[in-house]
């Protein structure tokens, strides 16, 4: 059965070539744009999903993660006294101007920490690749994204600057963190990033991190902060998941990749499709002959269905192979093609689903055929 179907297949070299290229170009689309998706929704989140904290609390109402109203310390020193909470900290987060060599300004996210000699917060700067993280409780003292430097013209640590008109210094450097808002991210010490937004007011405070106490239920302690007016307290996966949620809804963002996904997925199935049939029809004696012989119907089913699965099986490694390469291209782009093993078992399985409709026709007119009608003349 093996056999015979990739003879009648490789019988037309230019027709497989096709064939496969068709397959391999649906296998690329659909790999590329779901991972662009994984990818975006990693960076959406990447601040929480970073965090060490349990729970997350900010104001009632927030629906955008990096548009959060803010509130006054009054309400974190509230959080902070719950019972359950071990450990709590104030973050900031909200747009400044960043002062550019050329004379320029440039929109960044600040992130605005809390940072205590000897103790690590639970948001802080990871993946740092340069320069001394510990110095971010300085006065000025920044710490941007080495992938953001072309943007803000920055070309080594100790580069300084002025962010909404108060000094800045680049004490350190960091690699892969980067906002959906296509923003930079600029951490700082909560102080300085009051300093940078005086409009918030000198007390403002967008997010409180908590940690809560060993043996005590995150789940719990959410359930009483809660109580408290006008604020909402979330785990950090119900946030992640959250932040993903609504940029990939909003914005449009999740139905623009899973479309092109789709629509790559009906371009191998209409080009397969056309390949298997018209192959069909050129051997379609041959089929006859062989029904004829007495051969059974599923066996010929089975010849179609075969070949499908060869064009299926190359296609999914051509196309694998090609999102590999779309994948490195990106990245020198700054975007993110998260490509993982679920998703390759997934796309290997829509891959064999398609290839296998796609044949349909071809089983259908086989079925169909007369053995007599390859005598008539």
């Amino acid at each position: 059965m093996w056999t015979l179907a990739r003879k009648l297949l490789f019988h037309d070299r230019l027709r497989f070539a096709v064939a496969i290229a068709g397959v391999s170009v649906s296998v690329m689309l659909v790999l590329v744009q779901v991972g662009l998706y994984s990818g975006f929704m990693d960076t959406a989140s990447s601040l929480i999903d970073a965090s060490s904290a349990d729970l997350w609390v900010g104001k009632a109402g927030n629906e955008s993660f990096e548009f959060a109203s803010p509130f006054d310390e009054r309400t974190f020193y509230k959080v902070a006294s719950v019972p359950g909470v071990e450990h709590a900290e104030r973050v900031l987060m909200n747009f400044a101007q960043f002062k550019l060599a050329d004379g320029g300004d440039l929109g960044v996210q600040i992130v605005g920490i809390e940072t205590t000699p000897g103790l690590t917060p639970l948001l802080a700067p990871w993946h740092v690749i340069a320069g001394d993280v510990k110095r971010l409780g300085e006065p000025g003292a920044i710490v941007v994204d080495r992938t953001e430097y072309p943007k803000l013209k920055i070309d080594h640590v100790g580069h300084t600057t002025e962010v909404s008109g108060v000094r800045a210094e680049v004490v350190a450097m960091t690699k892969g963190i980067r906002s959906f808002t296509t923003s930079p991210i600029v951490f700082t010490d909560l102080r300085t990033a009051r300093s940078y937004m005086p409009g918030l007011g000198q007390d403002a405070v967008t997010y409180v991190l908590v940690k809560v106490k060993p043996g005590v239920s995150p789940l719990w302690v959410k359930a009483q902060i809660d109580k408290l007016p006008h604020l909402a307290a979330y785990t950090t996966l119900e946030m992640s998941k959250r932040t993903r949620t609504y940029w990939s809804s909003r914005t449009g963002v999740g139905a623009g990749f899973f479309t092109t996904a789709v629509l790559g997925v009906i371009v191998g199935f209409v080009v397969v499709g056309q390949i298997l049939y018209s192959g069909t029809l050129q051997y379609i004696r041959e089929y006859g002959t062989l029904k004829a012989m007495g051969a059974r119907n599923s066996m010929v089913v089975r010849v179609i269905l075969a070949q499908a699965m060869i064009s299926a099986a190359l296609g999914f490694v051509v196309g694998g192979v090609l999102a590999v390469g779309m994948q490195a291209a990106m990245a020198k782009a700054n975007l993110t093609v998260a490509l993982f093993p679920s998703l390759y078992a997934v796309t290997l399985v829509v891959t064999i689903a398609m290839c296998s409709l796609a044949a349909l026709l071809s089983i259908i007119k086989v079925l169909r055929l007369d053995p007599a009608s390859v005598f008539k003349g």
